[in-house]
């Protein structure tokens, strides 16, 4: 405004670098421009924009943030006078205003204009300008190709800079262009002020980002890459310079994480086709895409960051062109194939995954991280299958009294393990004997005491009968069904099997400190009871520790993950070291082994009508389970939050698992299906995860899977030769450990569960909720509301599941499946749709 500025405050301090706020110089300044003292009334805003009621005219306060970059000029009477140099980077709260609708990525280009005539009245308030612009169709826009070709003939890419500021980025961009290109003759002052404000070093003129959808399908700025637009007479064709930044650098508000900038410079007159703008969307398209980014953040210099986007740009324009036939022959099939065929889903299943089986072994060994990814998850899996295997076989014991044991619960996990890996439609899925399937187990037995009948001849009989019914549901096509089963449904269960875990472990300490923990000397062992209780939680604490340690700012990112992917194997070995080492003069409980004869036919001679009609019942009722719990684990690996390729093969998977429960029955190894939370966990331990800051909170998304079979194969192989080991060394491993390692998959599966976080909200200050997309869409009412719906349907399974009554435990899969008509019939009438749209989807 030509006025002479007052003394300036750096704010540094308190985490905003790039924002001054402009304060009076003194109490009796000769300046009379000089702005009244100000103040900022909400104080910081998560610690990257500030917050503060803008009052106009003494109107209503709104809500404005200040981006960095951004000064605060002072307060005359109720208004506030700010001179806004605006980033590229506007708030969420902007950017989920716009309404815009569409299931597809799309690009925001902002022009911000703001002017100020005097310090003390608002005479024009700042604009933000934005326009949404398709994503570039390169099989289509024949120009697109040529500008991406003839910048690889010639790429001018800037490598891994150490430079913190968006001036010092661009002025060192346009360097190395004017160095690169040297007939170019560019002045890069004069560039420079095309760029960014003559009087902000942090404000762009004209920038581009990609715009995806949030949870709740509303726009939102992907972070992690900007691309910059200038338009010049210096050139007479168009330049375009990219750099990767070796660290995320934070800009602000919708650009928390800038890994890649792309800077485009246009000749001011230009065709439309050929404009900084055109050229713009056709390299953000390309950094809109996640997979580009991951691959080339593993680039070593900038010459292979030149190969790898050629072969990336490739892989897009393959993909799309694919993706229109695709949908082409799609609509054609599905008007063909409208009515229903006895078998036809089974068949489709088969199809579209047969096309994939070679890639599902070599998907896996395409780079050295991916390699590393799956020698961890193999050690995962591993030790995460071989100790339940262990602590359920001693499990069984109990309840059979011996029939089935430690050593027939690890052959049933080798042999249905190493089949599903081979034959199974989601090889993700992890297959193994569950706590349901103990509890049903525990019934059948009962049962066969009680009417006199041999165990193993019933075992038999219902196992077959529910192989049955499950082929049925497999040709039927019944897996459609499960298109009601919603995210609160899967959920519920997954919590379930989580508390089952806990419950178990709890029982096991308190018959260790009902049994040693006492007074009288001569019958207790004390110190048996309280190494348990070490040996439990020490396992749950280190496991969680290492676990954690990828959020801890140490070392290397890729160093970080490293070590987080071992947590596991890492805590188990090191507390079967202090049981059996440390702790040697206490003598812990490990399991025994009878060496029993594992390939023995079941007898199926002097069978009563009375008993084929129980096992049917019973083969129905444990259907309706393995159905249940087969397809909610599918149902969790295939969800959209985890961006797998291959498909879902629901029919196909439950007629493999029918067929491997039917082996097993016969020769009396206990049943198996996909289960939780090793199935998730495994899809997790194969993934790479970006972190992305939202209103100042850490949100986890999921970029890509490694779709392979190796993971499950080799890790049913190690656990086949574990065989071997059993009792020797492997009962060298405490039974507290065990159960230790029950409550640390427990506990670590819990942050995927929408209801555990909602039932924290219960319990925290609504200051501090996250801005989840349910918090900002749904009243904090019908958020509780439903989640106290959720925890009484949880309630009700445990109390039947967890009863004395067998034949109360009978009634468990029924419960379960009862929950798809109650989510989609009951509670719609206690909360509104469009509410558990928001708070039930799968995001």
């Amino acid at each position: 405004a030509g006025r002479t500025r007052p003394e300036v405050e750096n704010v540094s301090s308190l985490g905003l670098p790039s924002c001054n706020i402009y304060v009076p110089s003194s109490e009796g300044s000769e300046d009379e421009s000089a702005p009244e003292r100000h103040t900022i009334e909400n104080g910081i805003g998560n610690g990257k924009h500030i917050n503060f009621d803008l009052r106009i005219s003494s109107s209503t306060p709104k809500h404005l943030s200040i981006p960095p970059g951004s000064t605060v000029l002072g307060k005359s009477g109720s208004d506030y006078v700010m001179k806004n140099s605006t980033s590229f980077a506007s708030s969420k709260a902007a950017d989920q205003s716009d309404g815009v609708g569409s299931s597809y990525e799309r690009l925001d280009r902002r022009e911000s204009v703001a002017t100020l005539s005097k310090p003390y009245e608002c005479h024009s308030l700042n604009y933000t300008k934005r326009r949404l612009l398709p994503l570039k169709q390169y099989h289509d826009e024949a120009r697109a190709m040529k500008d991406i070709q003839k910048f690889l003939a010639n790429p001018v890419i800037l490598f891994k800079i150490h430079y913190t500021t968006v001036h010092d980025i661009v002025g060192e961009m346009i360097a190395k262009l004017a160095k690169e290109k040297p007939q170019l003759n560019i002045n890069p002052d004069k560039m420079m002020r095309c760029i960014v404000e003559d009087d902000s070093d942090q404000k762009l003129l004209d920038v581009m980002q990609g715009m995806g959808l949030d949870e709740n399908e509303a726009p939102e700025t992907e972070p992690s890459f900007i691309t910059i637009l200038c338009e010049t007479n210096q050139l007479q064709e168009n330049q375009v310079v990219m750099c990767l930044l070796p660290n995320p650098l934070n800009l602000g508000p919708g650009a928390e994480e800038i890994h890649f900038i792309c800077l485009v410079i246009s000749p001011v007159k230009e065709k439309k086709i050929k404009s900084a703008v055109e050229v713009a969307r056709t390299y953000s398209t390309l950094l809109a895409d996640y997979k580009l980014r991951r691959r080339l953040t593993h680039a070593h210099d900038s010459k292979e960051f030149a190969h790898l986007f050629e072969l990336e740009v490739h892989r897009i324009y393959t993909e799309q062109r694919n993706e229109m036939s695709t949908l082409k022959i799609q609509e054609s099939q599905d008007e063909l194939e409208d009515g229903w065929c006895f078998g036809i889903d089974f068949i489709k299943d088969c199809k579209r995954r047969l096309s994939h089986y070679p890639t599902d072994f070599t998907d896996g060994l395409k780079s050295c991280a991916s390699i590393q990814k799956i020698s961890s998850t193999i050690f995962f899996l591993y030790f995460a299958l071989i100790m339940p295997c262990i602590a359920f076989g001693v499990l069984h014991h109990y309840i059979t009294h011996g029939k089935i044991d430690v050593r027939k619960v690890v052959l049933s996990q080798a042999f249905s393990g190493l089949l599903f890996s081979l034959f199974g439609g989601q090889p993700l899925v992890i297959v193994r004997t569950t706590v349901p399937i103990a509890i049903y187990t525990k019934v059948i037995y009962a049962i066969s005491e009680s009417y006199g009948v041999d165990f193993h001849t019933f075992y038999a009989m219902t196992g077959l009968w529910n192989c049955a019914f499950l082929v049925v549901y497999s040709l039927t096509g019944v897996s459609k069904l499960m298109k009601h089963c919603s995210r609160s449904t899967e959920e519920i269960f997954g919590l379930f099997i989580s508390i089952a875990f806990c419950v178990d472990a709890i029982k096991f300490l308190v018959h260790e400190f009902e049994l040693d923990f006492c007074f009288d000397q001569d019958n207790c062992n004390a110190a048996k009871a309280l190494v348990s209780l070490i040996l439990m939680f020490g396992t749950v604490f280190i496991g969680s520790e290492i676990y954690n340690f990828r959020y801890s700012p140490y070392l290397t990112s890729a160093k970080r993950v490293l070590v987080a992917d071992y947590a596991l194997p890492t805590a188990v070995l090191l507390m079967a070291f202090c049981g059996s080492y440390l702790f040697k003069q206490v003598e812990m409980a490990t399991f025994t082994d009878e060496f029993p004869d594992m390939f023995t036919l079941q007898p199926f001679k002097d069978v009563s009508a009375g008993t084929v009609l129980g096992s049917m019942g019973l083969g129905l009722a444990l259907s309706v389970l393995f159905f249940m719990d087969q397809n909610i684990a599918s149902s969790i690996v295939n969800s959209p939050r985890n961006r797998l390729r291959k498909g879902s093969a629901y029919h196909l998977d439950l007629m493999v698992v029918s067929i491997i429960n039917a082996v097993l029955s016969v020769f009396g190894l206990p049943w198996i299906h996909g289960a939780l939370p090793h199935s998730p966990l495994h899809v997790r331990a194969l993934a790479d995860i970006e972190e992305h800051l939202d209103h100042g909170h850490l949100k986890e998304v999921v970029v890509y899977v490694r779709e392979t079979r190796l993971t499950t194969l080799i890790s049913h192989i190690l656990i086949a030769l574990s065989l071997l080991m059993i009792p020797s060394p492997l009962n060298y491993i405490p039974i507290p450990v065990l159960y230790g390692l029950f409550l640390f998959l427990a506990i670590s599966s819990l942050s995927d569960f929408q209801l555990w976080e909602r039932m924290l909200l219960i319990f925290t200050e609504q200051n501090s909720y996250p801005p989840t997309h349910y918090i900002r869409k749904v009243p904090q009412r019908m958020v509780h509301a439903f989640t106290f719906i959720q925890l009484f349907q949880l309630a009700v399974l445990c109390a039947f599941s967890f009863s004395g009554s067998p034949y109360l435990k009978m009634f468990f899969p029924v419960l379960l499946a009862c929950m798809l008509p109650i989510r989609a019939k009951i509670i719609p009438y206690l909360i509104p749709k469009r509410y558990l749209d928001a708070l039930d989807g799968h995001f």
